[in-house]
């Protein structure tokens, strides 16, 4: 049962809506944006020139907030109860949830949070100069540069930190370098402000002869920029708290067990037996507590030995390079043609999410087994633990003497759960350390209208090159290209996930040729019903977006491996729902320490484009002088075409030890679009 309340301003810029769900907590959402806006523009004409001037401020607000599931969050796979994780026979989710045992090592996620209603808010400040001179009839000039002040965001009570890499603290005798530092009422904003930010462009439009206009353009834009309000996870450690629930480990065998007991490998002498009631179970899940909150931080001392979710201070603003080049021919009855090279360069691209203290490629291959990530090698290194006085229960790590060597190679050891691997230490939100190519041919032809009729084609030929799939918008593509080494990107540089190498696009309107003064004249009454009625038609045809690369995926990983690609996997692939395409062209490598040479997206291989075709019928009966009735009949994807998901690519390991994961490689079970529909509507104007 639900009891929903929504309140709704009439007002562009802001949307309000509560809900009050009788369910679990988290189906409470709370969510207002508004964006108040002042700018001037002042313009003034000196013969030649016309001269203009002007500002912008804007203010932008946020207030989000959803509660978590009060008992937490867990998850069940077939894993725990299969007859093995090599072949992956038998097994229940079902079952492994009965007798509490988790995922796989290293899956669950999140399954217990304590989140934070956040209030924030950021400022922007623009302001501009630009002149365009007309020195001919022919020839227009525009320059113009434009300052642009990206303010950091608020929050109402100061519950945000930063990141300092730089500083210096002392807790119970453990010396470290690197600290969050919480705001306060005389420092706000965890961000400085770049004024910096200076961005130049230059336009041109000329027409050499008549009906032909050459026309260019290229300039710098910033933004928009990682320090506008956001999600409050980003930077409010502290304020609230993720806790991972731990669930299982592998055993001799290499089947999962609960973890910390005696069934694990390399378990510590006097574990305990695994059981359905013991340590790690879904019966006591957190056997050394959640991660608490703080309400009052201060100093250099808080967080230790927990995962950070934080930004840093000082960043660049994310900066675009775009320019472009075309022509626009007006030809006879109507027809105009345009046609245009449009590129653009982005630098500071910002990541969703890196982890500082994941341990870089150079650095993996030096070390090798000897970093302890498999406690079972027998290379496997241990070393004192340096930090147990500052490591709280919820630490993998607690009240270890020693710790894998792997623990004292983080670039800030102090912070971190005590798990290995991407995401456990100090994640950065917002990095800006990508960047990305786009270049592009874009043909537009126009029928203006005449002779009721009117129809415009246009198509795009494009790529778009990054380093940077983990992007923190991802409203296109599938972004599961995860970077082999992310202090250094020079593995990463492939086809975007939003790459979209080809889009064509056909609409048309015309009026049928019935009705009074037209064709087919039916008479009043005819005319009343048949006549002056509008048809409208647009097809949409595209090429599909990349698909990533699979992962290795071996029982120990020391990074995000991706395979050799030996071959092209779309040569010869039966591209059909049951196998799009196969895993033949990806080889695991030789060592476990070096990268594959797989790209991080495969350009060849795309998920299915869109071949869809919309057609409307309207017509306007007027009523009077101002009154009017609107009829509309219109069908959407006419032709009830699929447009097919991404396929599935589990990792090439589970491919190779497994045949019924193998099985699943590239197979489709679901689409993207929705089949065809009808839609009558009719719309009364007084």
């Amino acid at each position: 049962m639900e009891f929903r309340l929504v309140v709704e301003v009439c007002r562009v810029d802001l949307v309000l809506e509560i809900r009050f769900v009788r369910t679990a907590d988290s189906d409470t959402f709370i969510f207002a944006s508004e964006n108040s806006d002042t700018s001037a523009t002042l313009t003034k004409l000196m013969g030649k020139n016309e001269l203009s001037a002007g500002f912008e401020y804007m203010e932008r607000f946020l207030n989000v907030g959803q509660s978590p599931e009060p008992s937490g969050a867990y998850y069940f796979d077939e894993s725990a109860t299969d007859q093995s994780v090599a072949n992956g026979g038998g097994g229940s989710d079902f079952a492994s949830f009965l007798v509490g045992i988790g995922e796989t090592p290293g899956s669950e996620t999140a399954n217990f949070s304590k989140d934070l209603f956040a209030a924030e808010a950021n400022r922007y400040y623009a302001t501009f100069l630009q002149d365009n001179y007309h020195p001919s009839q022919r020839l227009s000039i525009t320059v113009g540069v434009r300052w642009d002040v990206f303010g950091g965001r608020t929050e109402r009570f100061n519950r945000l930190e930063d990141f300092n890499p730089t500083v210096t603290n002392t807790v119970s005798g453990m010396s470290y370098q690197g600290a969050e530092v919480f705001m306060n009422g005389s420092n706000r904003s965890p961000f400085s402000t770049n004024l910096g930010d200076v961005a130049p462009r230059l336009g041109f439009a000329f027409e050499p002869m008549t009906n032909v206009v050459i026309s260019g353009g290229a300039g710098f834009y910033y933004g928009p920029s990682a320090e506008m309000v956001a999600s409050a996870t980003d930077d409010s450690d502290g304020y609230s708290s993720v806790t991972n629930w731990n669930a299982t480990f592998y055993n001799a065998d290499g089947n999962t067990v609960y973890n910390g007991t005696s069934g694990c490998v390399g378990a510590a002498a006097g574990s305990p037996a695994p059981s359905v009631t013991g340590i790690y179970s879904l019966t006591d899940p957190f056997p050394n507590g959640v991660v608490p909150t703080i309400s009052s931080p201060s100093g250099y001392g808080n967080e230790l030995g927990t995962t950070l979710n934080t930004v840093l201070r000082n960043e660049r603003t994310p900066t675009t390079y775009d320019f472009n080049l075309g022509f626009e021919w007006q030809m006879p009855h109507e027809v105009v043609l345009s046609m245009a090279y449009v590129g653009s360069r982005g630098l500071f691209v910002p990541f969703s999410s890196i982890d500082l203290n994941t341990l870089s490629l150079a650095t993996i291959q030096q070390y090798g087994a000897s970093l302890c990530v498999n406690t079972a090698s027998p290379q496997c290194q241990m070393v004192n633990n340096t930090w147990e006085a500052i490591q709280p229960s919820t630490n993998a790590n607690y009240g270890s003497s020693t710790v894998p060597l792997w623990v004292s190679l983080q670039e800030y050891p102090q912070f971190g759960d005590g798990s290995y691997g991407s995401g456990n230490g100090v994640n950065l939100h917002g990095y800006p350390g990508g960047d990305s190519e786009y270049s592009s041919l874009q043909v537009k032809v126009q029928k203006r209208l005449s002779h009721h009729f009117t129809t415009q084609s246009s198509f795009t030929w494009g790529k778009l090159m990054t380093d940077d799939s983990q992007v923190p918008l991802f409203f296109v593509g599938n972004h599961l290209g995860v970077p082999q080494d992310t202090k250094d990107l020079q593995y990463e540089h492939s086809v975007s996930p939003q790459d979209v190498k080809y889009e064509f696009v056909e609409s048309a309107s015309y009026d049928l040729p019935v009705g009074k003064n037209r064709a087919a004249d039916l008479g009043r009454v005819g005319n009343a019903i048949l006549g002056e009625w509008t048809v409208n038609g647009i097809v949409y045809l595209s090429d599909g977006n990349p698909i990533a690369s699979p992962v290795v995926g071996a029982p120990t990983s020391y990074f995000n491996q991706r395979p050799n690609l030996t071959c092209n996997p779309a040569a010869g692939a039966p591209h059909s729902s049951m196998t799009w395409f196969n895993p033949n062209c990806f080889v695991i490598p030789t060592s476990p320490f070096l990268p594959g040479n797989a790209p991080a997206y495969l350009d060849h291989v795309r998920a299915a484009g869109a071949r869809d075709l919309d057609v409307s019928l309207y017509k306007n009966f007027k009523m009077g002088n101002s009154r009017k009735l609107r009829f509309e009949f219109s069908c959407y994807n006419v032709t009830n075409t699929p447009q097919f998901a991404q396929p599935s690519v589990p990792s090439i390991y589970d491919v190779v030890t497994q045949p019924s994961v193998a099985a699943t490689f590239g197979l489709i079970t679901s689409d993207v679009n929705m089949p065809r529909q009808f839609q009558f509507g009719s719309r009364f104007q007084f």
